[in-house]
This record gives structure tokens, sequence and C-alpha cells, in this order.
């Protein structure tokens, strides 16, 4: 009996081992699949990139690989999802993290924190979220600190150079760039996040995103990636390359 019990925890350890190794596998090839991706923008030769909306800093660990030299700064607001972006950049040389949520304003407000951190927002989620993504519907309110990226940018040494943004904020897209055109018509590419149908209340769609971007300067230029729905039947939202034409070399295509 002993015999047979040892037999099958030591299956169970197996199977759990195994389990482990198979998720850990299913991460790293997501994460390549996403650097993979972003090497579109390699050839640039970014100085510098604002990472607005880092989360736990995935991005920023992708950035450093495409541009080994860049100085890189990363706002998460949210303070537990802060303190893990701290451990991201640690070991990334000239990384630092911002606890801010960027706007259109400066201040303190609730922000919606999502149980998947990635889905938190200052906005309220809409139903076809909750559809979509069951498992980020519940939430709690965290006080969050509110700045404008024009104000941060001018308080703040940024390295002189070629500039990429990324702004993924879960629907707020918008308010952030109004809170830095300024700082947004210096940049060489901007990646936004962009939605093709409402995931947050009130939230801006591409066609806002792409008129917006347009009259500071920007040509669309196509997708790093896109998401389609569950049932693969629509393209949901995808990462939106927008470049700045006075700033791009006359050598490109």
């Amino acid at each position: 009996m002993r015999e047979l019990l040892r037999s099958m925890l030591h299956a169970v350890g197996l199977d759990i081992r195994l389990t482990r190794k198979l998720h850990a596998a299913a991460i790293a090839a997501r994460k390549d699949q996403e650097y993979q991706a972003w090497t579109l923008l390699q050839h640039r030769p970014i100085a510098s990139v604002l990472d607005i909306g880092a989360n736990e800093g995935q991005f920023a660990a992708i950035a450093r690989r495409l541009w080994p030299h860049a100085q890189i700064h990363s706002f998460e607001p949210l303070p537990a999802v802060h303190d893990r972006l701290l451990r991201t950049l640690h070991g990334l040389g000239d990384a630092h993290a911002h606890k801010l949520a960027l706007s259109d304003r400066a201040g303190r407000t609730a922000m919606h924190a999502s149980a998947f951190s990635p889905s938190s927002s200052l906005l309220p989620m809409a139903e076809l979220h909750r559809r979509e993504w069951p498992e980020s519907a519940q939430h709690s309110s965290v006080e969050v600190t509110l700045a404008r990226l024009d104000d941060w940018a001018t308080a703040h040494r940024i390295a002189v150079g070629p500039q990429l943004i990324k702004i993924d904020v879960q629907g707020h897209e918008k308010a952030v760039i109004d809170g830095g055109r300024q700082t947004i018509r210096c940049a060489e590419v901007v990646v936004l996040e962009v939605s093709f149908y409402e995931f947050y209340e009130r939230q801006p769609l591409f066609a806002d995103i792409f008129d917006t971007m347009r009259e500071l300067g920007f040509v669309y230029r196509g997708n790093i990636e896109q998401f389609r729905s569950r049932d693969g039947r629509r393209v949901l939202y995808a990462d939106a390359v927008f470049e700045n034409l006075e700033r791009v070399s006359t050598d490109e295509p």
C-alpha cells in the first residue's frame, strides 16, 4: 500500500513539474513572439523610449534588447504593479520607473485596478471587455497620481536623439496625447494601442486616435500586432505605428 501511495505521489509530482515546464515554455514562446513583432522598428536609432502604461515592464525588456543604449522611462501608477516594474528594470541599465498615470491634467484620482493588471484603467470597464476577458472583470479602486506628459518632460532630462513613445493605457490614450502634444511632436515614432470597439466606457476608438495623430503631423504605418476576438471573427485592437513625417529620415522608403 505504501509503495502504491509513493508511486501515485511520484506520478502527481511528475505531472506538476511537467505542467510547470509547459507553462514556462508557453510564456517564453509568447515573449519571443512579442519581441519578434517589435523588430519591425529595430533599424531606427532610438535614443530614448517613453513607455507609458508600462505594467510590469514587459515592453521595457523588449526595448532594451532592441536598443541596447537607449534611455528608458517607464510609467506605471499602481503601487503593487510598480513594484514588479522596478524588479524588471533592475539590471536594464539606463531605465527609470515613474509611479504616475499620465493624462490631460495633474492631480489625484481613483483608478480601476483589474484582477488582471494589464486591463486596469482610469475608465470604467465596458460590457464587451467583460465578455471577452471575464477573468479581468473583478476590480478594486486605487488612488493614483496624475501628471501631464509635457509637464513631466519639462522637469526631467531626456536623452537627446530620436525618441519612441509607446502608449498603452486601456482607453485613456487620447487624454495622454492631449497632455503631451509638445513632447509627442518631438518623437520620431509613436506606438499606440488602438481599439476598434469600446472596451472602456467613452474611450476613443481608432478613428479618433488616427485624426489626432494626423493633426500632430504623424502618419499611420500599420500595426506591430493585432488581436482577435475569442471567436476569431473580429480584430478588436492593435498596436498601431505612427511616424512623424517631419523627423523621418529622407532615405526611409
